[in-house]
């Protein structure tokens, strides 16, 4: 098998000037952003835009909750030498390729020939983060993976885990690519729980994501009952409604539909237990799979 290089974005040396005050926006558009411009392009975000306090680069970071150098340095003062201390610069090599191991085993080449790595820090006036209990990731685009972290002592040990997540949606968009604006609600539900299982199996339940709730018995099942009825809805925006729940739903613009935070991503990862038991796949196996296989197979909305 062709070996799969792994490239780490230097985003410390990026950090470092900051905290000497030598940084602005186009340090971040042609420092930071410039080497993972080919995602950008395909996500149809220019490095700067051409209008005056247009869509480009920075505004794309600051909509995921990516720190910019519009926000106080000091938060890059507090927050970078806890990033450092969760040792994730060390160790990211180690997830991917313990991640590209699980799919060697079932014989499987990932069909990528550099997975470029950026670990950055989130900002913390940030809705995104301050949901996700200070870090989030994006691997939508096979090739390129992005961790934002605003580093605290819940989610310091679950980097691993929320890289390998990322890394599991690389693979999973080489066999099924996602398309945006035609996503059902079962393609997402199959993506996220994938995922969510992926990370589990490489580093334990304990460190999976606090998206993934602990709905009591009744609730469950409500869930399970909204999103059954819904699960052939298309479109980024009115999918995001079934995964995200209704305040963030609100806050976004989309149609609630009666879901708490993060439902989806709940139910996603039930799913996806559920198909593992009832086709005794591996995990690998699974992100292999077709969505409508896992939903057949799987029974879950039976």
């Amino acid at each position: 098998m062709e070996k799969v290089r792994i490239n780490l974005i230097n985003s410390l040396d990026f950090y470092n000037k900051c905290l000497l005050g030598n940084v602005n926006e186009n340090s971040l558009r042609y420092g930071l952003m410039q080497p993972m411009k080919t995602m950008w392009d395909y996500l149809n975000v220019p490095l700067k835009t051409t209008q005056p306090n247009g869509y480009d680069v920075v505004m794309a970071s600051e909509m995921l909750g990516i720190w910019t150098p519009r926000k106080s340095t000091q938060q890059v003062k507090d927050n970078l030498p806890k990033l450092i201390e969760s040792k994730i610069f060390d160790e990211y090599q180690e997830v991917i390729l313990k991640g590209i191991h699980e799919f060697e085993k079932i014989d499987y080449s990932i069909p990528l020939k550099k997975i470029d790595v950026n670990i950055l820090l989130g900002d913390e006036e940030s809705q995104e983060m301050k949901v996700n209990k200070g870090y989030s990731g994006f691997g939508g685009i096979p090739g390129y993976i992005m961790l934002m972290v605003i580093p605290n002592d819940f989610n310091k040990k679950r980097l691993k885990s929320a890289l390998a997540q990322e890394f599991n949606h690389n693979v999973r968009f080489t066999f099924e690519p996602f398309n945006y604006g035609d996503v059902t609600v079962e393609e997402y539900l199959v993506l996220e729980g994938l995922a969510e299982c992926f990370a589990e199996e490489m580093y334990g339940k304990e460190l999976i994501g606090p998206w993934i709730a602990d709905f009591d018995k009744e609730e469950m099942a409500y869930s399970i009952e909204v999103i059954k009825e819904g699960r052939k809805t298309k479109g980024f925006g009115e999918v995001s409604a079934y995964m995200f729940g209704d305040g963030i739903a609100k806050k976004r613009g989309f149609n609630p539909v009666g879901l708490s935070e993060n439902a989806g991503y709940t139910i996603g990862y039930h799913l996806i237990k559920q198909y593992l038991a009832n086709s005794s796949k591996s995990i690998a196996e699974a992100t292999l799979t077709p969505t409508e296989e896992i939903i057949r197979v799987s029974k879950f909305f039976d």
